[in-house]
């Protein structure tokens, strides 16, 4: 340090100590009694008013900054040069500092007029906030967060997720008022060490993965929570759970922390009966919706203290049969503090069993038995049938259809195809890898935009069409799942809608799919034929699987009865696959030539040596051409 010098700085006489405030951070408060100036006590502050020649010498740094001042000495001719560009940015203080000999070491953390640092910024309101401590590192975390409370008394807040980097430390809060009071901290504390104490303060919330180790966490923080007594479970401000913040943030406001948390609830306290989500800082609640499926017998319900705004939010939620609501602290109340009345109506619209709101008894509903009768939703029905012989033609149809598509041999559907029949699959694109003995020939128009695809994956003509069904995965149909739609009925075209689980033999898991099929069938000779057919299937829900599995229990203890049932559960023989005729003879024998190279003669002869079963016929043929057993004339053409 220079030494201190009984000269004026700039000619100033012995008036230089008056501005030191000016160039340095001073946390001392007025001086009130060694001031010995006229003019009163030193205000830290910068006037950018007009001043007078007598006074222009002591308040030079803090005049007008647009220009370039000269200030000499009485000591040397060097020049200090105040150079900001221009009043907009006269705050970032001296650009160009050329110091005398004599002159006392200028503040480095002159602000152009300002003590100390900058004033930060006003904080702009949010739920969650960042607080950085700059060299937070070489301090305890307890010290420093008690340090703050001490300082920000009588506020008190929980700090979330407390890390340290190389220098730093940082945690989050979760309020906005607490926010204001750390950030007014900044330079503010000095430390043991004579560190003044930094403390940064910004909007934000930090960028977590939901592993298994969090999961097991989740689990036995929320073991402490739930009372068994009542079958409540508190998550209340959970992102405060002491278990947790420490290590994890764990805010129920982010959709993927909901969704597992309730996941998590619902494999082990599926009859839950009373959830408080209160101060969660929920403001979308669709995702709420769940509850309606997941806790079916949930009659208490608390979400008070959200950022709920609009009462429309709760029809994502109106399912639940709830005795008692609490939505007390959210934005949407206040627009109902003067229409109590109102409030109540709206709510009780979406819960018209309600009898207790925000801790208030509310008027025992009115309800009537005839109305709660008729606002129940019909019975759905197995068949939608408007014409009864309509009825016995789709049934005996469908039956032998099925009958054969579950045999070995599918080729007898060759008769009951169109010659120009048309055929198309989907499945859900959600579930290609649960489905991926389909996946190859799946048509879904969402996943293919190429047009030639789309061309290519639709089955045109009786033998593609059934060359295809023969090569799909074995299948037993579930007919007592069935559902029958006949949408259209007239003298030429039946509309038929079929709906069902089947079960998939190619493997030992026997997997269950749901299936949707629609038929248009047309009159042909003595009877109906196919004439396009749209298949689409999809893997069936876990709650679908679990009310299927009582059927198949069923089913299974009826294998010694018949093995099918008419969709009128009128029993029908299973009827007996009726021969081939000339034409479709014709087109196999064809279609096996182009196939295999062979000509028709030898094509014809290996169909009749397997039966007119064209799988059979194709594997003998690669069998014997294995074995070179097929003589050179069989490809004479």
């Amino acid at each position: 340090m220079p030494k201190k010098s009984n000269k004026s700085w700039g000619g100033r006489n012995n008036r230089g100590n008056e501005d030191k405030g000016y160039f340095g951070h001073d946390d001392r408060v007025g001086r009130q009694g060694r001031d010995r100036r006229p003019h009163g006590p030193i205000k830290h502050r910068v006037s950018f008013k007009t001043h007078t020649p007598h006074n222009m010498s002591r308040n030079l740094a803090f005049a007008n900054l647009d220009d370039d001042i000269p200030m000499t000495s009485n000591n040397n001719t060097r020049q200090v040069i105040l150079n900001p560009s221009n009043r907009e940015r006269a705050d970032r203080g001296w650009r160009n500092v050329s110091r005398g000999r004599n002159s006392p070491m200028p503040n480095r953390n002159f602000k152009g007029g300002q003590s100390g640092s900058r004033r930060p910024p006003p904080l702009r309101e949010s739920s969650w906030y960042r607080v950085t401590i700059p060299y937070g590192q070489k301090y305890e975390k307890d010290f420093i967060i008690n340090t703050l409370l001490n300082y920000i008394t009588p506020d008190v807040f929980v700090p979330i997720l407390y890390k340290t980097s190389a220098t730093d430390a940082s945690f989050y809060i979760d309020d906005y008022k607490t926010a204001v009071a750390l950030q007014s901290c900044d330079y503010k504390i000095t430390m043991s060490d004579g560190f003044k104490l930094q403390v940064k303060v910004k909007p934000g919330f930090p960028i977590y993965d939901i592993d298994d180790k969090l999961k097991e966490r989740l689990k036995q923080a929320m073991g402490k929570r739930y009372v068994q007594d009542t079958n409540a479970l508190n998550l209340s401000k959970f992102h405060r759970d002491p278990d947790l913040c420490s290590d994890y943030f764990c805010a129920l406001f982010h959709p993927i922390m909901l969704m597992t948390v309730l996941d998590i609830v619902a494999e082990h306290i599926p009859n839950l009966e009373a959830l408080n989500l209160e101060g969660n800082k929920l403001q979308n609640i669709e995702r709420l919706n769940v509850l309606t499926k997941k806790f079916s017998k949930l009659k208490i319900l608390f979400i008070g203290d959200n950022k709920i705004r609009d009462i429309h939010q709760l029809d994502a939620i109106k399912d639940l049969k709830l005795d008692e609501l609490k939505l007390t602290g959210n934005p949407v109340c206040n627009k109902y503090k003067s229409r109590q009345n109102d409030y109540i109506s709206d709510v009780r619209r979406r819960f018209p069993k309600l009898l207790r709101l925000d801790g208030i008894e509310l008027p025992r509903p009115i309800v009537f038995d005839v109305v709660d009768e008729a606002a129940k939703t019909p019975p759905s029905q197995r068949m939608f049938i408007a014409d009864a012989k309509a009825q016995e033609i789709a049934s005996q149809f469908l039956q032998q259809y099925f009958t054969i598509f579950d045999s070995e041999n599918r080729q007898p559907l060759l008769d009951a195809y169109n010659e120009h029949a048309l055929f198309s699959m989907t499945i859900n694109t959600s579930n290609n890898n649960k489905l991926n003995g389909y996946y190859l020939e799946n048509r879904n128009l969402f996943r293919i935009n190429d047009t030639i695809r789309r061309q290519k994956f639709l089955k045109q003509g009786r033998l593609p069409v059934v060359s295809f069904i023969s090569e799909m995965p074995r299948t037993r149909h579930l007919l007592n799942t069935f559902t029958m739609d006949l949408s259209l009925v007239t003298q030429t075209i039946m509309f038929i809608t079929i709906t069902g689980y089947f079960q998939q033999l190619d493997n030992k898991e026997e997997l269950i799919r749901y299936f949707n099929r629609t038929f248009i069938i047309v009159p042909e000779g003595e009877g109906y034929c196919i004439r396009n057919e749209q298949l689409h299937i999809s893997q069936p829900s876990e709650v679908q699987l679990k009310e299927l599995h009582q059927q198949l229990n069923q089913l299974n203890t009826q294998q010694t009865q018949p093995e099918t049932e008419t969709l009128s559960s009128t029993e029908v023989t299973k009827p007996v696959p009726t021969e081939l005729d000339d034409e479709v003879k014709k087109q196999m024998t064809l279609m096996l030539s182009q196939q295999t190279n062979m000509n028709l003669e030898w094509s014809l002869k290996c169909l009749q040596e397997t039966q007119w079963i064209y799988d059979n016929a194709i594997a003998a043929f690669q069998e014997f051409f294995k074995r070179g057993q097929i003589p050179p004339q069989a490809f004479a053409k």
